[in-house]
């Protein structure tokens, strides 16, 4: 890494002190980077795929593992599935917490859309792996829609963080 690019993140980041996991660019995306602080978040492992990025370890203070899920989810209906199948495959196989978040790339409810079609179909399988996942959504402030197209006439709400229901002894205050 070049001393500019240090001076970048530390100006970002506020120090000099994080790790990071990070997967390789697939078609427009320029690939996702997960960052986090090691004196807060230590890591165990990591796995990466072009759609996800998954860094299990544990937050200081909390008992158990902690697996962190960054997405930036495809657009093909398919691979979607695919990936929600992944996941859920992926959970059932490494008992701890979650904490999902990233592009899922889909929307849960027409409400979520707006200048674009709806599928509910599309809908229905992602609402599914949710409910079948035992995830919670975590309501975001501010606006309606986390995406918009350059001229404003295409909206939809995209970005989301998810989380197990045991994350919730994690953060009472949530």
């Amino acid at each position: 890494m070049t001393r500019l690019e240090l001076f970048r993140l530390k100006s970002v980041w506020g120090n000099y002190t994080f790790d990071y996991a990070c997967s390789l660019a697939r078609g427009r995306s320029g690939g996702l980077i997960s960052m986090w602080d090691p004196n807060m978040f230590v890591k165990e492992e990591i796995w990466c795929d072009e759609s996800f990025i998954i860094v299990k370890g544990c937050w200081l203070n909390v008992v158990g593992d902690c697996f962190m899920i960054h997405i930036y989810g495809p657009h093909d209906p398919l691979t979607k599935v695919n990936l929600w199948n992944k996941l859920q495959e992926f959970m059932q196989l490494h008992r701890g917490k979650y904490i999902l978040f990233g592009d899922m790339n889909e929307v849960r409810e027409e409400i979520e859309r707006y200048g674009s079609a709806f599928s509910r179909n599309e809908a229905q399988v992602f609402n599914t792996f949710i409910n079948d996942a035992s995830l919670i959504e975590l309501p975001l402030g501010g606006r309606l829609f986390t995406w918009m197209n350059k001229v404003g006439t295409k909206l939809s709400k995209l970005d989301r963080f998810l989380f197990s229901e045991d994350v919730l002894d994690m953060l009472p205050n949530y």
